[in-house]
């Protein structure tokens, strides 16, 4: 599949920059170099890691003066920062370097910084705050009062069943076989999940997070969430904090940060290659499943042909990687 390629020299300064954070505390270590080698495999642009020489952060300025680039690359420094499952206060503070001299000040470096001084409370709520589902929940307490939000919280703590929502839900068992509704089904009941209006279920906007990894075809594991959470990355736009998605996954998933029962006892999850394929995978998709998208008029729609309408491009697209 087609994808937008910097110039060589700009995906060079990158590399470099992040081989900078990942020496910032002595070592590269083989989950920091998978994650430049799948950098290059994502821009094509094959150099032996262990010649990348460190950059100042003069010099990483001068390189890349495209505000949209330097944000793009504060992000993937930030990943760096988490990649060997630990955030290291010499590794948030040459963050805080690079990034100050790309004049970029993203919450994403206050948030580590608050990680490797051991605040963790502020860690919370900065991922808790940036959540997908806590931002339209508000939308739907605001468009159907507040007696939906109670509802919600009734049927999640188990002490209330909708049993008009269940009941629709139940109903995807009759879509035909292959379709985006009888795969939802199927993946509610293979997972062992309750359908959105069930006793104990979660509120029925998460139906859109398990929609998404139906057309994605990513699993439930902690890889396969990971690889989710950069297809929805790749979804949003840049107005809607993409990078929220990611951040989240890395606290849950990479550096052990609990925020749901899937993330229990699981660090180090992240694998980069499949993660940035995720991520350009959702780049490539015409609609933003978590926002703006109602998915019940394509329920009884063949998932092969939903993907190709809306530009999902198939895994197998991806083999020469």
């Amino acid at each position: 599949m087609e994808l937008y390629l910097p110039p060589p020299e700009l995906v060079l300064a990158g590399q470099r920059a992040m081989k900078t954070i990942a020496l910032a505390d002595g070592a590269l270590d083989d989950s920091e170099r998978s994650f430049l080698e799948a950098v290059q495999h994502m821009f094509r642009t094959p150099v032996d890691v262990d010649a990348l020489e460190p950059i100042e952060p003069d010099e990483l300025a001068a390189s890349v003066v495209s505000p949209a680039l330097r944000r793009q690359l504060v992000r993937g420094m930030t990943v760096m920062v988490a990649m060997d499952g630990e955030v290291r206060p010499e590794e948030t503070q040459m963050l805080a370097r690079l990034s100050a001299a790309l004049d970029v000040h993203a919450d994403e470096v206050s948030t580590f910084q608050d990680f490797s001084d051991g605040r963790m409370m502020h860690v919370r709520f900065d991922v808790a705050r940036r959540f997908w589902a806590r931002e339209r929940a508000l939308e739907m307490a605001r468009e159907k009062g507040v007696g939906w939000l109670v509802s919600s919280l009734a049927t999640l703590a188990g002490l209330h069943t909708d049993t008009g929502i269940a009941s629709r839900y139940r109903g995807l068992e009759g879509c035909p076989t292959g379709s985006l509704g009888r795969g939802y089904f199927d993946f509610v009941r293979d997972n062992g999940f309750s359908f959105p209006g069930e006793r104990g279920s979660p509120p029925e906007i998460i139906a859109l997070h398990d929609l998404t990894h139906v057309l994605s075809g990513y699993g439930t594991d902690p890889a396969g969430e990971l690889q989710v959470l950069s297809f929805h990355a790749g979804c949003r736009r840049e107005e809607d904090d993409p990078f929220g998605f990611i951040l989240f996954g890395l606290a849950q998933f990479q550096l052990g940060l609990r925020l749901s029962p899937i993330a229990e006892g699981f660090t180090g999850a992240l694998d980069p290659d499949l993660a940035l394929k995720a991520l350009v995978r959702g780049k490539a998709c015409h609609v933003d499943p978590t926002k703006g998208w109602d998915p019940w008029p394509e329920m009884d729609t063949p998932l092969k042909d939903l993907r190709a309408r809306l530009g999902i491009p198939p895994l197998s697209d991806f083999d020469d990687w």
